[in-house]
């Protein structure tokens, strides 16, 4: 913030006086008045360097801590609490089982479900069996093209001897019973290569319907187990429990809040800035955040600026902070300090070395020993640091003390160098 360039004169005649008083003891014996009256006198000054460098304000924006993860733990299911293990103020990790709604007929459904596998997994076995026994050949084998390849030839025999007895039986060699068992044994050839084809089809649509059966059980199993699962209440992240809103006993489901959890290690913080200030941050930088209540400056990470203004026209910044002894809490009041620089590259002095004197500005400097006039013209000024330009260098001595007595070549005595 600027203001005036004004000199507190009673602060330097104050200051001058002590320095002269020191100066006047620091001697072992007093000289002779008439000798005194013919040194020249020399002025204490405190003074300090010139820069040649930007200048920069502090600029503060004003935030909110807030919980970098805040969640509320519901449960999964209906049921009767009938565990708690954490209390408020527990620290607890993600995955950590909080407490527990009662699971004894969901332990009944999975034991069934899991009987019910088992026979299922029988009934599977006595498939493959009659599958395989449809499938076995006279010779032992066991596959469908075998089996039904052997009826087959069963039936491609009996109807060539069909045919070649019911040539002769048309010469009148064979007799007619002959010709009739032949065509018997055709008929029953043919009837057992289509008994053992359907035979083997149902015996293949029983395995597959067996393992069908199978299949549909598994899920029945597991998803009685995770209905039994749900009744463990987990931490959904890691933090610290601020909330327990529920007793062992009490009834409880899917829209009961049972617990809050909040991390605040790290923590953020959160402040609107308008379009002008969005140039002050970058995703990833580096910023200084002051906490008034706790007396302490901190940094931060830059983690989040929103891309779109909200109804008021801001925009949101977040920034996280390390927070590992929990000392920051939400809701305290921060401040985002960022050096804004105002005048780039320029020559740089404290703003308490400026002579303002009818109507000019002036600074002085020290050349070998004595205070040299400088006219000056500013062209920033902060309540501490000050950009001009002037016939001076980078590096020169400033007086910042002393300088309202002096004047244009006076010998001075250089009783302490400022930062």
């Amino acid at each position: 913030m600027k203001r005036p360039l004004k000199r507190h004169l009673k602060q330097g005649m104050v200051f001058l006086a002590a320095a002269s008083i020191a100066l006047a003891g620091s001697g072992c014996a007093a000289k002779p008045v008439d000798q005194a009256s013919q040194e020249e006198k020399q002025t204490p000054v405190k003074v300090s360097k010139i820069t040649n460098s930007s200048l920069t304000v502090d600029k503060e924006i004003v935030g909110t801590m807030k919980a970098d993860a805040n969640v509320t733990v519901m449960p999964k299911m209906s049921g009767e609490l009938i565990s708690l293990n954490i209390k408020k103020g527990d620290q607890v990790q993600k995955g950590q089982t909080l407490g527990k709604i009662d699971d004894r007929d969901l332990r009944t459904t999975v034991e069934l479900q899991q009987a019910a596998l088992e026979a299922q997994k029988a009934a599977l076995d006595v498939a493959i069996a009659n599958e395989k026994s449809a499938k076995t050949t006279i010779d032992g084998s066991a596959s469908a093209s075998a089996a039904l390849n052997e009826a087959s030839i069963s039936w491609a025999d009996a109807k060539k001897n069909l045919e070649r007895i019911e040539a002769l039986y048309k010469e009148g060699a064979v007799s007619k019973v002959e010709y009739e068992s032949a065509v018997t044994a055709e008929q029953n050839a043919k009837l057992n290569y289509e008994r053992s084809k359907i035979d083997i089809e149902k015996a293949e649509i029983g395995v597959k319907s067996s393992q069908a059966q199978l299949h549909q059980t598994e899920l029945n199993v597991k998803q009685a187990q995770d209905r039994l699962k749900d009744t463990l209440i987990e931490a959904t992240q890691s933090g610290e429990v601020v909330e327990v809103n529920a007793e062992v006993g009490d009834t409880v489901g899917p829209q009961t809040p049972l617990f809050k959890i909040v991390d605040l290690d790290p923590i953020m913080i959160e402040s609107t800035i308008s379009a002008g200030q969005l140039a002050l941050f970058k995703e990833g930088q580096k910023v200084n955040v002051v906490i008034p209540v706790l007396h302490k400056e901190v940094s931060g990470v830059v983690s989040y600026i929103s891309p779109i203004a909200n109804e008021s026209g801001l925009y949101v910044v977040e920034a996280k902070i390390d927070n590992k002894d929990k000392g920051i809490k939400p809701g305290m009041i921060g401040q985002f300090v960022l050096g804004q620089t105002i005048v780039e590259k320029a020559l740089i002095i404290p703003t308490e070395a400026i002579v303002e004197q009818g109507g000019s500005t002036k600074i002085f400097i020290i050349k070998d020993g004595r205070a040299v006039e400088k006219a000056i013209e500013v062209i920033e000024s902060q309540t501490d640091l000050t950009a001009i330009k002037g016939d001076v260098s980078d590096g020169d001595q400033v007086v910042i003390k002393g300088q309202n007595t002096l004047m244009d070549g006076n010998l001075v005595n250089v009783i302490e160098e400022g930062k």
